[in-house]
């Protein structure tokens, strides 16, 4: 069929009056991941890596370089000897050993550098992540283990990704991330066209005046009514800061993100301190917990989501809601509630994924490791197979002890019948 025949009102055009459904604007980003430039590293040069390459590779990527370097036991730099059976460097100063790994969160490693390439590679290129159940059955390996695995690159990128202090424009947004949405779908079905129409809220009836007495009777307070005090104990709240780039376009270039408890003026106006500096111009929605920025930084501007997406001046949080997709989705759709003791860490691999969507493959797996093996040992994941494991939930409020989900202590499996 002819255009001419379609604009006259064919099969294929809309009906008079009708719109059709706006698509998504976009942005680049689509380009990008399918341009020749996204994939410069893929599985199969990840196969033809020897021991030896795979250690020459991390180096480079650590050091910069894979004949001089600092001794991680001693903090001599210079060109100390190689030994190629062992894979290791002697220090011309301390005398001591030191592989490319040695005082990093991935001392000690059991599995070869090889797969824990081809695992953080597998990982690192998921859209919103990869569980580790996936991974186990990718690369047949134990689920202790590569669990323990991807959570020491998550701190990694906790302690040596999620820090600094932002200057520019910065977006902040908070949302609700555990507790509360499950409850509320848990054992209810979902969608359905029979339902019968929803009647009018007894909140928002006209008051009624009683004929014999007179008395005026209202209506009852609203759901939402000291509705602080009806929220579930594990209910948690993620707060994202992001920068604006300057290039028209390209979307966030930084992110950092905390855990609260409540989304107040305090736990905001504490991580705005942290990680804004004072010369920053605040974007915010209309919760009246941000009414204090327009004291501490250049400028606040908020927007009222309830009347438009985004202000005349600017104002608008978009970016953020954004990061609040993509948590969303790995939480819910990907890791299936993390608890709240590691949901930090979760949050950490996202900002992560996002500060670097626009990163070729064999880049984004460079700068992985060199964020993560420069934060020194583990401080959560050493030992954790030995019951060592990390008692405290990160709040921006501060740590608090918090419950894990595994066996508890004096667990013994049921006696056969």
């Amino acid at each position: 069929m002819s255009s001419a025949v379609m604009s006259a009102g064919g099969a294929g055009a809309p009906a008079e009056g009708k719109k059709l459904f706006p698509l998504r604007k976009r942005t680049g980003t689509a380009a990008f991941h399918l341009s020749k430039d996204a994939v410069d590293f893929g599985a199969e040069d990840l196969e033809r890596l020897t021991e030896k390459q795979a250690v020459m590779l991390l180096a480079e990527t650590v050091w910069g370089s894979t004949k001089e370097m600092n001794c991680p036991h001693c903090g001599t730099f210079d060109a100390h000897y190689f030994y190629s059976r062992e894979l290791r460097w002697k220090c011309k100063c301390c005398d001591k050993k030191f592989s490319v790994t040695s005082k990093t969160v991935l001392a000690d490693h059991k599995l070869s550098l090889v797969k824990i390439l081809k695992i953080a590679y597998s990982w690192a290129n998921g859209a919103s992540g990869k569980p580790a159940l996936q991974l186990r059955r990718d690369w047949n390996v134990g689920y202790p283990t590569v669990f323990t695995l991807v959570h020491k690159l998550r701190e990694g990128l906790l302690r040596g990704f999620n820090v600094g202090v932002l200057c520019g424009v910065q977006e902040m947004d908070g949302m609700d991330i555990n507790g509360r949405r499950y409850r509320e779908k848990r054992n209810k079905p979902q969608g359905g066209g029979g339902a019968p129409k929803p009647a009018i809220p007894a909140h928002l009836l006209k008051p009624k005046v009683d004929q014999e007495t007179g008395e005026i009777h209202g209506p009852p307070v609203p759901p939402k009514h000291g509705k602080t005090a009806k929220q579930p104990l594990d209910r948690r709240i993620l707060l994202v800061m992001r920068q604006r780039g300057v290039a028209k376009g390209k979307g966030a270039v930084a992110t950092r993100i905390a855990i609260a408890k409540t989304e107040s003026a305090k736990t905001v106006t504490e991580m705005a301190k942290r990680y804004a500096s004072a010369e920053s111009v605040i974007c915010s929605d209309e919760d009246p917990s941000y009414a204090a920025f327009a004291r501490l930084f250049a400028q606040h501007k908020s927007i009222a989501h309830s009347k438009a997406y985004s202000g005349p001046d600017g104002a608008n949080n978009n970016q953020a809601e954004s990061f609040n997709w993509r948590m969303r989705r790995a939480a819910e759709g990907i890791y299936l509630n993390p608890s709240n003791k590691y949901l930090k860490d979760y949050a950490a691999e996202q900002a992560w994924r996002e500060d670097t969507r626009r990163m070729s493959t064999g880049k984004k797996l460079k700068h992985l490791f060199r964020v993560v093996l420069s934060v020194g040992l583990s401080a959560f994941w050493r030992g954790y197979s030995h019951g060592r494991h990390r008692e405290e939930e990160l709040l921006i409020e501060g740590n608090e002890p918090a419950k894990g989900r595994g066996r508890p202590k004096g667990w013994k499996p049921r006696p056969p019948r």
